[in-house]
């Protein structure tokens, strides 16, 4: 009888040591020459689930292949891979093939992105974000947020208050102000709500040129999320349009790191546009994957064109494939101090456009 037991438990180990031993499903054989395979949205990673069986890798979730910021993977070693699945960012299709090879053995994986869209949601031409600050009801905060006190220059003055940046007779109104013996100045920002990239941004605005130490801004920054590169200026920045210090023009230019600090004699910094005094002026921007072109009152007045260099990884010439929000401020000129002479100044945004320019 305990022969007999010992035996049917003995064979039940065996099952079940069988069992445990086996690949779990889903999961790259030991031998398998592809180990994992990850593509990355900003600071978001989706991992493929790899079958061993039919050598393919698929990733959910993903809709839009030109949002894809980064690709890693993990190969047997001493393996290689083909084509280098970090020449396909910004341009990832729906399904796409690669040769794993080591010593001789070669595997052939499809990449399989199985909730694909489209390379981009939007048509061309599309309005996707329009905003001319009639609501009745003040500023939409479903799009904006008011811009916060912070450490930067051109923030240490923003009180986050509605009480200085307000929507009054179908305009939206930014001032910096003098309140209770404290200078305190208005900004909002479409970060977390809205972003954008391959498109047309257009302000319409209008401010006070007689205060020297008062700064206005359109400009945009990268959404954290869908941030190439880390850190300023590598995450990039837009600058739509800058004025200060009394200029009768307005300064239109981009940040990164190959133009604030690889370069010995920088592009992209800055173009000088003469506007309409007193009145309301257009300041737009096309976004796209080949290039930024900036204009005023449809003007065009530079054009910063991507570069494709190999190494761009290291030299980070092209942070604008990212996601970007926009912000509208007014603060100190620079990094000068506000004089009371100054304030209160203002500046008034009629309405702000986003059209999508396709791929």
């Amino acid at each position: 009888m305990n022969m007999k037991i010992n035996a049917l438990l003995l064979g039940a180990l065996s099952v079940l040591t069988a069992a445990c031993s086996s690949d779990s499903p889903g999961e790259p054989a030991d031998d398998a020459l592809l180990k994992s395979f990850v593509l990355t949205i900003g600071e978001l990673n989706y991992h493929a689930d790899i079958d061993p069986d039919d050598h393919t890798a698929r990733i959910g979730e993903i809709q839009y292949g030109g949002q894809i910021s980064g690709v890693d993977y993990r190969l047997a070693e001493g393996a290689t891979i083909a084509p280098d699945p970090k020449s396909l960012v910004g341009e990832w299709p729906e399904s796409q093939e690669f040769a794993v090879s080591k010593e001789g053995r070669s595997e052939n994986y499809t990449v399989y992105l199985s909730a694909y869209v489209a390379k981009w949601p939007e048509a061309e031409n599309e309005i996707i974000f329009y905003d001319d600050f009639d609501q009745a009801d003040g500023l939409d905060y479903d799009s904006w947020s008011h811009v916060p006190y912070g450490t930067a220059a051109w923030q240490i003055y923003m009180s986050g208050s509605p009480d200085q940046a307000y929507v009054k007779d179908g305009k939206l109104i930014l001032t910096i102000e003098k309140k209770d013996g404290k200078v305190v100045s208005g900004g909002i920002k479409t970060q977390g709500k809205k972003w954008f990239n391959n498109c047309r941004i257009e302000v319409c605005a209008r401010f006070v040129e007689d205060a020297g130490s008062i700064g206005q801004a359109i400009w945009l920054m990268p959404e954290p999320a869908y941030q190439i590169y880390p850190g300023w200026p590598h995450g990039g920045e837009i600058d739509i349009m800058e004025h200060s210090y009394l200029n009768d023009y307005v300064q239109q230019t981009l940040h990164s790191h190959y133009i604030d600090i690889h370069q010995e004699t920088p592009s992209g910094k800055a173009a000088y546009a003469g506007y309409n005094k007193g009145t309301f002026n257009v300041y737009s921007a096309d976004l796209t994957d080949e290039e930024i072109v900036f204009y005023t009152n449809d003007k065009e007045t530079m054009r910063y064109a991507n570069q494709h260099f190999p190494n761009e990884s290291e030299l980070m010439q092209w942070p604008f494939r990212g996601q970007y929000y926009l912000i509208l401020s007014i603060g100190a000129a620079g990094r000068s101090e506000v004089q009371d002479a100054d304030i209160p100044s203002f500046m008034e945004i009629d309405w702000v456009r986003v059209t999508r320019l396709g791929n």
